[in-house]
């Protein structure tokens, strides 16, 4: 009778430990993964139109926007706004549209610059440098990406804190209108 209890209780054992184990793994199931891609924002990024090419430079930490212009069978090169301490804020799951913050390097310099001859100066020495500022992007793939500058009409153009320029610089505000069309180089 003995060897029955032990074998009868050796079984009970092993069921008990079978159970324990499936429940372990049926615990253990994972969802269906959703395929995510993120698509980097870093790298070099061209705006060809008409009168030139708007070029967009993005590192981990600095935004750098300059370009060429023609005007009357000229072409001429320019440097634009630049920053450093980039923050990126993305406004969807699929990380491909958000906000990109810069503390201004270079910024328009209303002091040097010229609207009546259409002479835009940006410089280190300018009133924004020094003050955050965003950009808004949309469209992200791995070859192509939409920005545009943070612009209002009567609103502001930069700001003193980087929560300031969260709250400030956003779509519902209507600081992003004109979008330019851009490919990665």
């Amino acid at each position: 009778m003995k060897s029955t209890r032990f074998v009868f209780g050796r079984a009970l054992a092993v069921l008990c430990a079978l159970l324990f184990v499936s429940f372990g793994f049926m615990s253990c199931q994972q969802e269906d993964e959703t395929e995510y891609v993120n698509y980097s924002l870093t790298g070099t990024w061209v705006n060809s139109y008409s009168g030139g090419t708007s070029v967009y430079k993005i590192t981990s930490s600095t935004f750098d926007n300059s370009g060429t212009s023609s005007y009357n069978g000229t072409t001429s090169t320019y440097d634009s706004y630049a920053g450093n301490n980039l923050v990126v804020s993305y406004t969807n799951d699929e990380a491909t549209s958000g906000y990109i913050y810069i503390k201004y390097t270079r910024a328009y310099c209303s002091t040097h610059s010229d609207s009546t001859t259409y002479t835009y100066i940006y410089d280190t020495d300018a009133a924004d440098v020094g003050k955050w500022y965003a950009i808004a992007f949309r469209d992200l793939t791995d070859s192509s990406l939409s920005l545009s500058g943070a612009y209002k009409k009567s609103g502001k153009s930069s700001t003193e804190t980087l929560e300031e320029a969260i709250s400030t610089f956003t779509i519902a505000n209507g600081y992003f209108t004109t979008y330019s069309e851009c490919v990665k180089q």
